[in-house]
């Protein structure tokens, strides 16, 4: 559907010097070791990017497609002072257009961090289409899903949801979803018979005070066709998450197509 959400972490520095960084395990994305993804033949195109670390400085994506132009993705903006995002002020790298990459080169994440020693990045990377399909006309739902599983810290978590009110026999279609637990970076969606997994910045806190955040620029990445799913098969979630939460929430916005 509309993008792929994969992410790398570790622990480095403190250094002047652009140090690549480990992948975080990905069901579906090919790797080339331990440092590198390589770039789907259909979703080549970068979306938008957020970086994170308690005394991160600087966070590139670099490929040979982009040295051969002479350049690297800088990361900007960026989160420097926590692994999970400011909510007043959302630092995400949303650029105006998509940044085209090669099918099947090889994608690395690098940064360079300060302090008095070493700290966690996180970069988390979604790749798509040039032009996404939109969201499809029809009456628009709220719902709010909870799930209760023990999240794996610095990895992609699979929790079940459960809505919080029985939904109405139909298909929906995800046009974005607010993931919400305490120390969430991100999550992505796992929906049947979809290989890709959509995903969005998440929102660290408790529910009473993560949607308390930069609507303007999440509202950036809404809109979108994310892929759908039916009363009987719900989807799932996987979190990216600093801490080893217990409690999950996400609001789903979803246009009930029949």
């Amino acid at each position: 559907m509309a993008w792929h959400t994969f992410a790398y972490r570790q622990s480095i520095g403190p250094t002047t010097t652009l140090t690549e960084l480990n992948v975080v395990p990905d069901d579906i994305l090919t790797r080339s070791g331990d440092k590198r993804f390589l770039v789907p033949a259909d979703y080549r195109f970068i979306r938008f990017v957020q970086a994170s670390g308690p005394n991160l400085t600087r966070a590139v994506l670099r490929s040979p497609s982009l040295e051969v132009r002479r350049q690297q993705y800088e990361v900007v903006p960026r989160r420097r002072g926590g692994e999970t995002l400011n909510l007043t002020a959302l630092e995400i790298s949303h650029p105006v257009r998509p940044v085209m990459l090669v099918s099947t080169e090889e994608l690395s994440a690098l940064a360079t961090t300060d302090g008095a020693s070493a700290s966690v990045v996180n970069v988390v990377v979604s790749l798509g289409l040039e032009n996404p399909p939109m969201a499809p006309a029809g009456d628009m739902r709220i719902i709010r899903f909870l799930g209760s599983t023990t999240l794996v810290p610095g990895q992609w978590t699979t929790v079940t949801v459960t809505p919080e009110l029985a939904l109405e026999a139909g298909t929906y279609v995800i046009t974005g979803f607010l993931a919400i637990s305490a120390g969430c970076i991100a999550a992505r969606v796992l929906l049947r018979g979809q290989a890709y997994r959509p995903g969005l910045p998440g929102l660290a806190g408790t529910e009473a005070t993560a949607v308390d955040y930069d609507h303007a620029m999440m509202a950036k990445l809404f809109g979108y066709n994310l892929g759908s799913f039916t009363h009987i098969e719900l989807p799932q979630f996987q979190f990216l998450s600093a801490s080893a939460d217990t409690t999950q929430t996400v609001i789903v916005y979803a246009v009930k197509v029949s």
